[in-house]
């Protein structure tokens, strides 16, 4: 049998890149019909590759589309400290290879093992210090250039993340994205906690669908066939006091899997729990991700149909309004969530809490099931008007070519237009004092005010009946908590008005559509 490095070294040892590669290579020379392709080079040139594995005959997007298969992407090692999810990962591959071939009769995967190879190769047993295994190390949380890559979906800024939106989101447009990760935080009874997109602008039936039948029989499985406890992503408020609720992360783009359904399709993050040994963390992200495989064979069909209205009602210019600034809200009361009992510590002994860092406590060992309020999602706390279009400012090229990244469909005026438009007439313009990813948020204030005006020839214009026109939006709004001007793009333009318009009624222009090049 192809062995991954985990299990021939007994669970001491992760994969390198090289032997990633090795692995992948066996794996293509048992099957043939197991095809890899490169979706991006890191900054120290190693190539990042994507296996694809369906039915016979599917090599590239276009066939796999031809199949009317649902297409199901599982990325790992986005951090690359968190190794579970590659090793997971592999061994996944191999199945497909050889037990469970027939999930290639419903379903195209798309594999991403390695996707932090840089950070991968920074080995040592010191990078996550509560982490439990493997004893002769892992890599780190970044890639080469410094970036946490699980907050570039956004600004793009890495060429592994650029590499992954336009390669493998807009090229291959799965219907299904899982992301692998282990967690590190509050002590509790899950070996695996899970989440689907945190956003509140994604659409309703499929964050519906995720939380109310996909994600709730994943979990039902997990117990019942593999006898594993697996819950929605969190922590507790207070280790000492878990009464006092279960809170979730972030729900903003910038994370993969909150970037993953803007574009309308199906995202689940994976997290393993760090406390249990390494090879318990794979065995259970490995039997998670041959539920998710499991549960989108069974729904995949009903799901594509979800995720084809979603783009439908954009069309027809049902998108009216959206967020842009969201806040930690309540999803349930009386929760029943396990928690691992713990007691303040006696004086030089115990650990710091997990959550805060601050205080000592002791781990008792006990699971206790705690009922609590479940603050599993977010709230609109201000919305903004969906334009039929947007119009910006031609010097805007860096943002431009971000959009067109993402593969948003960008367009020039061809001649002088005068318009009724918006525009965002700016009170404050606020940057962070901590410098975050090599940046400085920029945060506006301000109003969007009616005006009569000529948009000059070679104004850029982005039409919002456009499938990923939710995704555009969060870009391109002024206010947006995770767009554009957030990320500084807008920087060198900022004036008394934004250089982004909204063109709010249905109007002709001659324009003329950016190609590649």
């Amino acid at each position: 049998m192809i062995s991954t490095v985990a299990e021939t070294s007994n669970f001491l040892t992760t994969s390198r890149y090289d032997d990633v590669i090795t692995f992948i290579s066996a794996i293509q020379q048992l099957d043939p019909d197991i095809r890899v392709e490169t979706f991006a080079t890191t900054n120290e040139g190693r190539a990042l590759p994507l296996m694809i594995a369906g039915p016979p005959g599917v090599v590239d997007p276009a066939s796999a589309r031809a199949t009317g298969l649902p297409i199901v992407f599982v990325m790992a090692n986005i951090h690359a400290g968190e190794v579970e999810g590659k090793e997971a990962a592999q061994m996944f591959l191999r199945d497909l290879a050889t037990t469970h071939r027939k999930l290639r009769d419903d379903l195209v995967f798309i594999i991403a093992p390695i996707y932090n190879a840089d950070g991968n190769e920074r080995m040592s047993p010191d990078h996550r210090p509560t982490q439990l295994g493997p004893l002769n190390g892992y890599g780190i949380r970044e890639n080469a250039q410094g970036f946490d890559l699980n907050r570039d979906a956004m600004k793009l800024e890495s060429p592994e993340a650029q590499g992954l939106i336009s390669n493998v989101f807009a090229r291959w447009d799965p219907i299904v994205f899982v992301d692998l990760h282990t967690t590190n935080g509050s002590y509790h009874g899950y070996q695996l906690t899970y989440s689907p997109s945190l956003n509140a602008n994604v659409d309703e039936d499929i964050t519906g669908f995720s939380r109310d039948t996909l994600l709730p029989e994943i979990r039902e499985r997990m117990q019942k066939k593999h006898g594993k406890e697996t819950y929605y992503y969190g922590n507790f408020v207070d280790q000492l006091m878990p009464e006092k609720g279960w809170y979730t992360f972030d729900g903003r783009p910038r994370f993969g899997t909150n970037y993953g359904s803007l574009r309308n399709r199906f995202t689940i993050l994976s997290e393993a729990y760090s406390y249990i040994d390494f090879k318990s963390r794979i065995e259970v992200t490995y039997q998670f991700v041959h539920e998710i495989a499991n549960a989108v064979a069974r729904y995949g069909s009903k799901m594509q149909k979800i995720a084809a209205r979603a783009d439908e009602r954009i069309r027809r210019g049902k998108l009216r309004k959206q967020g842009v600034r969201f806040e930690l809200a309540k999803w349930r009361d009386g929760v029943e969530i396990l928690w691992e009992r713990c007691i303040p510590a006696e004086p030089g002994s115990g650990a710091p809490d997990p959550e805060t860092g601050k205080g000592m406590i002791t781990r008792m060992g006990e699971i206790v099931p705690v009922k609590m309020t479940d603050f599993g999602i977010f709230k609109m706390t201000e919305r903004a008007d969906v334009p039929f279009a947007y119009a910006i400012d031609a010097e805007a090229t860096k943002a431009i070519d971000n959009l067109r990244l993402h593969g948003v469909i960008v367009e020039r005026l061809n001649l002088e237009t005068k318009l009724d438009v918006d525009r965002f007439v700016i009170s404050e313009a606020k940057q962070s004092e901590e410098e975050f990813q090599q940046h400085r948020e920029m945060t506006l204030s301000g109003k969007w005010k009616g005006s009569d005006e000529t948009l000059t020839a070679g104004t850029f214009i982005v039409r919002m009946n456009q499938p990923l026109a939710r995704l555009a939006f969060y870009l391109l709004d002024p206010r947006s908590d995770d767009g554009l001007f957030n990320w500084n793009y807008f920087d060198g333009l900022l004036g008394k008005v934004a250089p982004v318009r909204r063109i709010v009624k249905a109007v002709g222009l001659d324009a003329t559509v950016i190609t590649a090049g």
